[in-house]
């Protein structure tokens, strides 16, 4: 018997508690050594002090799981799984390159697959929804995002707001009792207009061509932050770029791989592979793929992670991946336009999660912000700490959300600043939540502003000519 089919026996053995979806390898479950560095970069166990909130205590239960010592009806294994933000924070500190954000994933969607059977009447409709009829179908996605925003400008929403339609108890009786925190904390405001691609599919440099590049506009961001990928492309422009913006993206699976729906992910990276690619053969080689969304972006680097098994997608999605470059990490890189006009303004970074620990980006966002004149960049206390956001989890996991949030602001209000620099579509959010909830103010009684990096960086453009 050779190696290869001993080493997958073992496996097989060892891992029993996987009986339907992608199990992880043995090495990956047991490669913890227990010592605890990661308790204090976590922020569910910072928050609780509970060893079932750390990495540590959460790879227990899952290797227990992996191991069949446990089933995944397990409300323990459940609850703790769902707690977790999956911020990655205990990546960067594990000596032993646990990888664990792959393992939760990949538990996840086992523990998904096994306990579809009971789950009720009510969430297999929202999930079904929001998972394969929302964000998988950018039409739809649109349509939403038009009527939402006749929702939101118009009095329909205060007066649902007064009258406080969505928080009574009949909707909490059929499993709807969230709909008032979605509404409220995570549906963000809609653009006008939404971001649309160029009518040829691609803006040209507006100095001497050196690079081609292709902005993913993602989901989220075209319909909530059309305003952010405006100004991604203007920036890329007086960098040297030819910026191409493919048309039929899908969302980049990152909500459904982290919520179990890991197989209707690949589906959805084959999909967005698949696109890029036809842009490529029509508009010429991309030098990188754009992301200036960095859980997006994470997600994006991991597509050949996620379709290794595939025989016919392995090489094509590895290649995708390595072409994927967050905004910041592409501008850095590069011979950096230094054209920039002067910005008199107080600013502090905080570190997204999928940026900092999941792509490992952390000095390129501080270099860009030094280079322009003006800026005084002030280091928050524990900038590489969560803020809460994580996707949906300051819905499902609000009061844990509100808890992390809380801790984040106080360190924001004692570096004074008077704009917070961020450079994820869920921390932008989360930290306009959280000025308002601590009352942070810049002064004249205006609130501290939240801006995304390469916002500043097409404000200090616009200024240089004024």
């Amino acid at each position: 018997m050779d190696t290869v089919k001993l080493v997958d026996l073992v496996k097989d053995k060892r891992l029993p508690g996987f009986m339907q979806g992608e199990a992880p390898s043995y090495d990956d479950m047991t490669r913890c050594i227990h010592c605890g560095l990661c308790l204090n970069q976590c922020p569910t166990y910072r928050v609780t002090g509970n060893e079932t909130e750390s990495p540590r205590g959460r790879l227990y239960l899952m290797r227990a799981f992996a191991e069949g010592r446990i089933s995944g009806q397990s409300e323990s294994l459940q609850k703790h799984l769902n707690q977790c933000l999956q911020c990655r924070a205990c990546e960067s500190a594990c000596p032993s390159g646990v990888k664990y954000g792959h393992l939760v994933e990949l538990t996840s969607a086992e523990v998904a697959q096994q306990t579809a059977q009971k789950q009720s009447r009510t969430e297999k409709i929202i999930r079904w929804l929001v998972f394969r009829q929302l964000f998988p179908k950018p039409n739809n996605l649109r349509y939403f995002a038009l009527a939402t925003r006749f929702y939101q400008r118009s009095p329909i929403q205060k007066i649902n707001r007064a009258v406080g339609f969505l928080r009574l108890p009949a909707l909490s009786k059929i499993g709807l009792g969230k709909l008032a925190d979605l509404e409220e904390t995570l549906l963000p405001p809609i653009s006008k207009p939404l971001f649309e691609p160029p009518e040829e599919g691609k803006v040209p440099a507006l100095t001497e061509q050196k690079y081609r590049v292709a902005l993913f506009s993602g989901c989220v961001m075209s319909i909530a932050f059309a305003g952010i990928n405006e100004a991604t492309v203007r920036v890329l422009t007086r960098n040297h770029c030819e910026v191409v913006v493919p048309e039929s993206l899908n969302c980049c699976g990152a909500l459904h791989v982290h919520n179990g729906d890991r197989e209707y992910g690949k589906e959805m990276a084959i999909r967005n592979i698949e696109v890029f690619e036809e842009s490529e053969r029509k508009f010429g080689k991309f030098d990188a793929i754009i992301i200036n969304a960095a859980g997006c972006g994470a997600m994006l680097k991991e597509y050949g992670e996620l379709l290794k098994s595939d025989k016919a997608m392995a090489k094509r999605a590895e290649a995708f991946s390595e072409k994927v470059k967050d905004i910041t990490e592409f501008l850095a890189s590069i011979e950096l336009n230094r054209n920039f006009g002067r910005i008199n303004r107080r600013i502090t970074y905080q570190d997204a999660c999928h940026l900092l620990h999941g792509q490992k980006i952390q000095f390129p966002p501080r270099a860009l912000l030094k280079a322009i004149p003006g800026i005084e960049l002030v280091e928050m206390k524990d900038s590489d700490k969560c803020c809460g956001s994580a996707g949906i989890y300051n819905v499902t996991n609000s009061e844990l959300s509100l808890q992390i949030l809380d801790e984040k602001m106080e360190n924001i209000a004692d570096a004074r600043p008077q704009c917070i620099i961020v450079a994820n579509p869920g921390c932008h959010l989360q930290m306009k939540l959280g000025v308002k909830r601590a009352g942070l103010q810049k002064g004249l009684g205006k609130p501290i502003d939240v801006a995304h990096i390469v916002e500043l960086l097409d404000e200090a453009y616009r200024a240089a000519e004024i």
